[in-house]
């Protein structure tokens, strides 16, 4: 949290060694956006999950119905205060929030075996965007305004998965079941960087319409939390742990799946490929529009 508190008390001090020009006035925005954020560690789990069940009725038969469904970030209402400190120059402190829950459920058969396989998989992310930066706005006509801004982008992230297994078998007389749940709740944050271009064209003195387009550059690791695990022989742990991608070869099939899990200790390197922290991405690029307004 160092760096966080470091820029704050800079833009703090600088904030406090200039006063708004007369001429200039505070203004506040707000804009609408739907943010397309890149794949992460997190969509690329998901994907090779779905892959792995389809992997495995390839091997032994039967038939695979459902899926685990990939996060996608909705739409968000962002605010921007904006503090003139030079002419044409402002500091700007902003945020927003935006989330994704996704789950699906995957259901595997096969007949012959009498064998029936459920995997439910449950994600959901939030994430608190803030920014400090500055922006410079260019007048082209009386009111119509252009402005670039730059600053730094810092986010926090919680980041919640569930997951159940149940499986049934019956080769012969006997029957034989067997389940396990887990779940996981991680937090972390990361400092990156944001630049951003928007017109403005006031249609008072004191509101203005605004487009904007935002790129951001920011991917976040070191998550750790709390989590929970229980199976059908009454086996149970909890305890904190810390999210680790790896590639790892499973269920006797002859490749390796990208896996994202949490673990307490630091998986041995022997056991998996490219076993580094597991990391969610929030680079992206964005499209804004709203009003902005001037006191």
């Amino acid at each position: 949290m160092k760096p966080y508190r470091s820029l704050l008390a800079a833009m703090l001090l600088l904030l406090s060694g200039f006063s708004p020009l007369a001429a200039e006035k505070i203004s506040l925005k707000f804009t609408y956006s739907s943010p397309s954020i890149g794949t992460g560690d997190l969509e690329t789990w998901v994907e090779s999950y779905n892959n792995l069940w389809q992997d495995w009725q390839a091997l032994r038969g039967g038939s695979v119905q459902g899926g685990f469904v990939p996060i996608d970030y909705g739409p968000n209402l962002d605010w921007e205060l904006s503090i003139p400190i030079f002419k044409g120059l402002s500091l700007n402190l902003g945020g927003s929030q935006f989330s994704s829950l996704e789950e699906g459920t995957i259901t595997y058969q096969n007949e012959v075996e009498n064998q029936r396989e459920t995997h439910y998989l449950r994600n959901q992310v939030r994430a608190y965007p803030f920014r400090i930066g500055f922006s410079y706005s260019l007048p082209i006509v009386s009111r119509f305004h252009v402005v670039a801004g730059a600053g730094r982008h810092i986010v926090f992230i919680r980041y919640k998965s569930s997951e159940r297994y149940d499986a049934l078998f019956q080769p012969g007389t006997e029957e034989y079941s067997f389940w396990f749940e887990k779940e996981n709740t991680f937090r972390s944050e990361s400092l990156g960087i944001y630049a951003t271009l928007s017109a403005e064209l006031y249609l008072m003195p004191f509101l203005g319409i605004v487009a904007e387009a935002e790129k951001t550059w920011t991917s976040v690791d070191g998550f750790k939390g709390p989590f929970t695990y229980d199976e059908y022989n009454g086996q149970a742990e909890s305890g904190k742990a810390s999210l680790y991608y790896y590639e790892s070869s499973q269920w006797g099939l002859d490749r390796y799946y990208p896996v994202l899990a949490g673990h307490e200790v630091k998986p041995d390197e022997s056991g998996y490929r490219s076993l580094r922290q597991g990391e969610l991405n929030f680079s992206g690029f964005c499209f804004k529009m709203g009003l902005k307004l001037k006191f």
